[in-house]
C-alpha cells in the first residue's frame, strides 16, 4: 500500500513540479534581466549625466557679429604695428611682458619668455594695474606694483596683454579705457624712457567656462584699445589677427584650452610670439645709464582658482622669495657661529685629593666646568619665519585668467 500510495502522488507532483520549476526558471531569469536592465540604466543615466554637467559648465555666446567690431587697419595705419623682419631672440629679450595669467603662462609654463622679462598675475585686471602691488624683485622683501616694476627693471620696452578679466556685461567699454589708460599712464611716469606697446585681447573659444566672457566685448575692447593708442601716442599689436579663426571670429582651433575655452595652449603662444617678432617696434634707446638691475624673482596673483591655469615654478634663486613676503631676501645661512663643539667634557683627572697637608697649597683648582651652554642657544641661526602671502587685493574677478 505504501508503494502504490508514492507511485500515485509521484505522477501527479511530477507534472506540477515542472511546471513549477519551467515558472520559477523564467521568473528567476526574469528578475535577472531586470536587474541586468536597471544597472544598464543606471550607468548610462550616471554617464549621460556627468557629459551633460561637462557640457553645461561651457558657454555658447547667441548672436556673435564678428563683423560688428572690425578694426580698421588703414585708419590707424601710424598706430597699429606693421609686419617687419623678423626681430629675433633678442627683441624678445628686451621687452618686459606685463599680464595676467595667459602672461604668467608664457613663462611659468611654457618657455617663451623667463622671470627676467615677463611678469604675470592670475586674475588681474587693467584696472588695477596701477595699483595692485603684486611684484617682488630681488632688492626688496615687499611687493611693489607693475609701473614701479617697471621703473626698477629699466627695460626697453614693455608690451602689455590685460583685458580678458575685466570682461562684465556691466563693466562699459570707457570705463575699461579710462582705467587701462591711468595704468599706463603710471607705468610712463614711473619710467619715461619706456616704450609702450598694447596688446590686443586674445580672443576666446566659441565654447567657454565664463558667461560674463563674450567675443562681441572682447572685439568692443579691442577696438577702443586702438583709439586710445593713437590718442596717446603708443602703438597697438593687433596679434588678434592671428589667434582668430576668421570664418567664426573666435579662436581658432586647438589655440585656447579646451578645459576652459580661455587660456593660450603652447601653440598659440608660438604663433604669437612669432607674430611679435615680426611686428616688432624698435626706436632709438634713449634710457639714460641703467643703474643695477635687480632679479625678479615672485609675484602675487590677483585671484586663485580651483583647477590651476598655471604652474607655479619661481627660479631657483629665488623660490623662497616667492612664497613670503617678508622673508628677508635671500635668505643667507646663519654665519656659521662658534658651533659649540662638544667641548670636551673635562676629563675627570685624578686630581690627586689634597693629601691632609697643613699647608693649603694653592691646589691645583679642579677645572672649572665650562659653562653650559643652553643647548638651544647653541643653533641660534636665522629664525626665518615664512608667512604666507595676503589675500590677493583682487578677490572678486570676473574673467577666468
Amino acid at each position: 500500500m505504501a508503494g502504490k500510495t508514492k507511485t500515485k502522488k509521484k505522477r501527479p507532483l511530477d507534472t506540477r513540479s515542472k511546471m513549477y520549476l519551467v515558472l520559477a526558471l523564467c521568473s528567476v531569469m526574469l528578475l535577472v534581466c531586470i536587474a541586468i536592465s536597471l544597472a544598464l540604466i543606471g550607468a548610462f543615466d550616471s554617464g549621460a549625466g556627468s557629459s551633460t554637467a561637462d557640457s553645461g559648465s561651457m558657454v555658447t555666446e547667441s548672436g556673435y557679429n564678428k563683423e560688428q567690431n572690425t578694426i580698421d587697419a588703414q585708419a590707424y595705419d601710424a598706430t597699429i604695428l606693421p609686419t617687419t623682419a623678423d626681430a629675433g631672440d633678442s627683441y624678445i629679450e628686451e621687452t618686459l611682458f606685463l599680464g595676467d595669467s595667459n602672461t604668467a603662462r608664457m613663462y611659468r609654463m611654457f618657455d617663451y619668455c623667463s622671470y627676467d622679462n615677463a611678469i604675470g598675475s592670475v586674475g588681474m585686471s587693467a584696472k588695477s594695474l596701477a595699483s595692485f602691488a603684486c611684484v617682488q624683485l630681488s632688492t626688496s622683501s615687499s611687493y611693489i606694483t607693475m609701473p614701479q616694476a617697471v621703473a626698477k627693471l629699466q627695460p626697453c620696452r614693455v608690451l602689455l596683454t590685460f583685458g580678458t578679466n575685466d570682461l562684465n556685461p556691466s563693466y562699459k567699454t570707457a570705463d575699461f579705457i579710462k582705467n587701462y589708460q591711468s595704468g599706463i599712464e603710471a607705468i610712463v611716469a614711473a619710467y619715461p624712457s619706456v616704450d609702450i606697446i598694447v596688446n590686443s585681447i586674445p580672443p576666446i573659444g566659441q565654447q567657454h567656462s565664463n558667461q560674463s566672457l563674450t567675443q562681441t566685448q572682447v572685439d568692443e575692447y579691442n577696438k577702443a584699445l586702438v583709439q586710445m593708442c593713437q590718442d596717446k601716442g603708443w602703438k597697438f599689436l593687433n596679434s588678434a589677427e592671428v589667434l582668430k579663426d576668421t570664418a567664426t571670429g573666435y579662436a581658432k582651433s586647438g589655440y585656447v584650452e579646451a578645459s576652459d575655452g580661455i587660456h593660450l595652449t603652447r601653440t598659440a603662444m608660438e604663433a604669437l610670439f612669432t607674430y611679435i617678432r615680426t611686428h616688432s617696434y624698435i626706436t632709438e634707446d634713449d634710457r639714460p645709464a641703467l643703474t643695477s638691475i635687480p632679479k625678479h624673482t615672485g609675484e602675487k596673483d590677483a585671484a586663485v582658482y580651483t583647477a590651476p591655469v598655471v604652474i607655479t615654478e619661481v627660479p631657483a634663486a629665488s623660490s623662497a622669495a616667492s612664497d613670503s613676503e617678508d622673508e628677508p631676501e635671500p635668505t643667507e645661512e646663519p654665519t656659521e657661529e662658534p658651533t659649540a663643539e662638544p667641548t670636551p667634557e673635562p676629563t675627570a683627572e685624578p686630581t690627586p685629593e689634597p693629601t691632609a697637608a697643613p699647608t693649603p697649597e694653592p691646589t691645583a683648582e679642579s677645572t672649572p666646568e665650562p659653562a653650559a651652554t643652553p643647548p638651544d642657544t647653541a643653533e641660534g641661526g636665522t629664525d626665518v619665519t615664512t608667512e604666507a602671502n595676503t589675500a590677493p587685493e583682487q578677490s572678486t574677478v570676473t574673467g577666468n585668467t
